[in-house]
């Protein structure tokens, strides 16, 4: 009790001092819980579920296409569950992620419509609120959220209410759908959100009975695998299953690759097309580990640095102590106690600090970061956070200002701190990290430049994207309408926009392996987008253009095979037609194009064109003045559409949110490089005070034998340079590396500039020395009589 009244007093005496040391603590410990958390808030999704060490998730990619993998897989997957006994629970359902509803009179955009069974009840423990969950077995019953209820129905009872699904991703008018029950919203931090379940019987019963017979990826299935069952075993018995059917022997690509993807890695480590939320796969949660330790050893170093130079101010009163017989033990229990009470005190300021700021964190980054204090994460992080503090405080002061200084050499003074080596490692450690971070913010800013920038073979600038959810009208007129106002340049149409996962197409048939990926589209549509044709054999007098145009890509494999176009007709012509199939008509060869995004290099693609129907879905309109543009679009769309509210978006915005985690890395790069200068300036200016303080009567004894206050300075800060050098040829190779291993997540990325390096070691250098200048002028221009009156 004595102890902490005389710290608290101390505190309090020296409040300047307190103030720094805990700002410093407080924006180390801010910085690494908020980063640290978050990793920890990702990497439990879906941990909350009972059995979610045993659930997977079921792949089938078509032979060929590994670079464009589904998270959704083939009907045949669910039927072959029901011969592995391996499998304990096999569910089967379709995600809509934004669809059609009609509430009363009124056309509502729906966000996360979900077709499931009884088993995904099961599997994924759906809470019931209201109702019996065993009803979804029922044709045309819907399961609404507590939000969705609240939100629609507020205070009344919605069971027995209908609701009609007009239109799915690629179904329409589905019919009435009665409330059954109310569940709770999903949990926060699961894969997958829903707001409506939907019964799979009914409107939806022939399109789900149809899919065991068909090769199309629409529904996703999950597996709840025996506790010692082996998922490469399972995986074999599906690919088995499928092999001796005759679904293999029909249509489309013959050999499909079977795999079992664990559930808790889906949200960092799956990115696949068609994931049901937005991963973290792209965001190196590695990296952000690192970074949050890294702000945290900057902010201890300069904790540590700070409370050395306050001790060795006051290692006369220790050497006092330890004189009368105080063990050091004794000493260093004193010290940190201090030293808990600083962190305790930093930690509490540094919670309530991050609830404040929570908003503009998930702003800031584009995050969902929250502190679930019911979770042990929280307070384990932060007795961490503790332990650490007094072991590195406790490790100084024991081994570096206790061990090898008797009682008298401590009051006598003897005791020259400022050649220790093991303080100078304290700086060079500080400047190194602030290299690293100073290099790779620089290099993750250049290659999100260099990629947004990437010339992409069309031109998205002035683009806005209408997407259409009512087709019960013919969309040509409204495009029709649209292309009558000055303010509009040109409206195609497609069903498929850039960045959105595109159709798949087996090249068998004409005479190659792999796949293509395809979009549905119009002529008007490359127009609009400025996509240039290499070959054009389009007919000027044709009034509809009907047929494929193929990038560069896929032309030149063709010509590799084939040799000539003529073959190539020759040979596909020769190839028996399945039902409702056609004959491809090749009408052009566009330039290659970045469809996705600079993650992946240009692989087959083409455009399928024709009129009208699901290729109106998202009509693309270029526009030459942006206000009037949008007044124009939105007062056609009023007159064709009344009440229904737009829903558009602008393509550049759309690719720029591809590099999304590019953005968010730079961001936080640049966030945490601005903090970890901060930190390091106040502890290099408490290193240099304390060495300065080590040299004061050094100072004084040359500035009486006349020594200038320029060659002073010059002394002084010829240390540092050279301890920031050091730094620098430490720093420039990690960073390297690590960049290095960073570009590799691109197929086209930017040079590693020597310029970058440099600037981060020039940027450290004057940071150093115009923080440690300043001491040492205040050093050099004191008085030497005040420090040598004592001699």
């Amino acid at each position: 009790m004595y102890n902490l009244k005389i710290t608290i007093r101390r505190l309090f005496k020296d409040k300047a001092f307190s103030l720094i040391n805990i700002f410093g603590l407080v924006i180390g410990i801010s910085s690494f819980l908020v980063l640290f958390i978050h990793v920890s808030n990702e990497k439990s999704f879906d941990k909350h579920f009972g059995a979610h060490e045993n659930i997977y998730r079921v792949n089938s990619v078509p032979g060929g296409r590994d670079n464009a993998s589904w998270a959704r897989s083939m009907g045949i997957v669910h039927t072959a569950a029901a011969e592995i006994p391996e499998v304990e629970l096999a569910t089967q359902f379709s995600h809509c992620e934004e669809g059609t509803i009609k509430m009363g009179e009124s056309y509502v955009a729906q966000k996360d419509i979900m077709s499931v069974d009884k088993a995904f009840m099961e599997l994924f423990e759906v809470e019931p609120v209201v109702g019996d969950l065993s009803e979804i077995s029922k044709p045309n019953t819907v399961f609404i959220t507590e939000d969705f209820a609240r939100k629609y129905y507020g205070n009344l009872n919605p069971v027995g209410q209908t609701i009609t699904i007009e239109a799915l991703q690629y179904t329409r008018d589905l019919g009435d759908y009665e409330i059954r029950g109310v569940v709770k919203n999903t949990h926060p931090k699961t894969h997958f959100r829903y707001e409506l379940l939907i019964s799979q019987k009914g409107g939806l019963q022939e399109r789900f009975a149809s899919l065991p017979d068909r090769k199309i990826q629409w529904t996703y299935n999950y597996f709840k695998l025996q506790k010692a069952a082996d998922p490469k075993l399972v995986a074999e018995k599906v690919a088995t299953y499928y092999d001796n059917s005759s679904l293999k022997t029909t249509r489309g690509p013959q050999e499909y690759d079977f795999s079992l993807f664990p559930m808790d890695n889906i949200h960092l480590k799956s990115d696949y097309r068609f994931e049901l939320r937005e991963s973290s796969s792209k965001i190196n949660i590695g990296l952000f580990i690192l970074i949050s330790f890294v702000i945290l050893t900057i902010s201890l170093l300069n904790f540590t640095n700070l409370s050395i130079a306050k001790l060795i101010k006051r290692s006369k009163e220790l050497g006092l102590k330890k004189s009368i017989g105080a063990t050091k033990r004794q000493l260093v229990r004193q010290v940190l106690m201090e030293v808990f009470l600083v962190c305790l005190l930093a930690i509490g300021i540094s919670l309530l600090a991050i609830e404040s700021l929570k908003p503009m964190i998930n702003r800031l980054f584009e995050i969902e970061f929250d502190i679930y204090f019911s979770e042990p994460v929280v307070y384990l992080t932060i007795i961490g956070v503790l332990i650490i503090c007094l072991f590195i405080t406790a490790f100084f002061v024991s081994v570096f200002l206790l061990a090898r200084s008797s009682a008298i050499d401590i009051l006598a003074g003897r005791n020259n701190f400022s050649g220790s080596y093991v303080l100078k490692s304290l700086l060079v450690v500080q400047v190194t990290i602030v290299i690293v971070l100073i290099s790779g913010t620089l290099l993750v800013n250049k290659q999100v430049g260099f990629v947004l920038n990437k010339p992409l073979g069309f031109d998205k600038e002035n683009v806005v994207v209408l997407h259409l959810t009512d087709l019960s009208k013919d969309p040509a007129v409204f495009a029709r309408e649209l292309e009558k106002q000055s303010q509009v340049v040109s409206v195609g149409m497609t069903a498929q926009h850039f960045g959105y996962p595109a159709q798949g197409m087996g090249l068998e048939g004409l005479g190659i392996e792999g796949t293509a990926e395809f979009v549905f589209a119009n002529y008007d549509y490359l127009k609009t987008m400025n996509i240039k044709l290499i070959h054009n054999w389009i007919k000027p007098d044709a009034d509809t253009v009907r047929g494929m145009v193929i990038n560069n890509h896929l032309y030149q494999r063709l010509m590799d095979k084939h040799g000539s176009m003529e073959k190539l007709l020759a040979y596909s012509n020769a190839q028996p037609l399945g039902p409702g199939e056609t004959r491809i008509n090749f009408v052009g060869v566009a330039e290659d194009f970045n469809y996705s995004s600079a993650h992946e290099s240009i692989g087959d693609f083409a455009f399928w064109l024709d009129e009208g129907g699901p290729r109106a879905r998202f009509t693309h309109v270029r526009i030459n003045n942006l206000h009037a543009g949008m007044e124009a679009i939105k007062n056609t769309w009023n007159e064709y559409y009344p009440n229904q509210e737009p829903e558009y978006f602008f393509i550049d915005e759309k690719i720029a949110q591809q590099y999304k985690a590019e953005t968010i890395l730079s961001r936080i790069l640049f966030a945490f490089s601005t903090i970890g200068i901060l930190i390091s300036i106040i502890g290099i200016s408490a290193l240099a005070l304390f060495i300065s303080q080590q040299r004061t009567k050094e100072i004084g004894i040359r500035k009486v034998n006349g020594a200038t206050v320029s060659e002073i300075l010059g002394l002084l800060n010829q240390s540092f340079v050279k301890w920031v050098g050091f730094a620098f040829i430490i720093a420039t190779p990690l960073a390297f590396y690590a960049m290095s291993k960073w570009l590799e997540n691109f197929a086209y990325k930017t040079n590693m500039s020597w310029w970058i390096f440099a600037l981060a070691g020039l940027l450290a250098l004057g940071i150093a020395l115009l923080t440690v200048t300043w001491n040492s002028w205040r050093a050099a221009t004191r008085n030497p009589v005040e420090s040598l009156r004592y001699e």
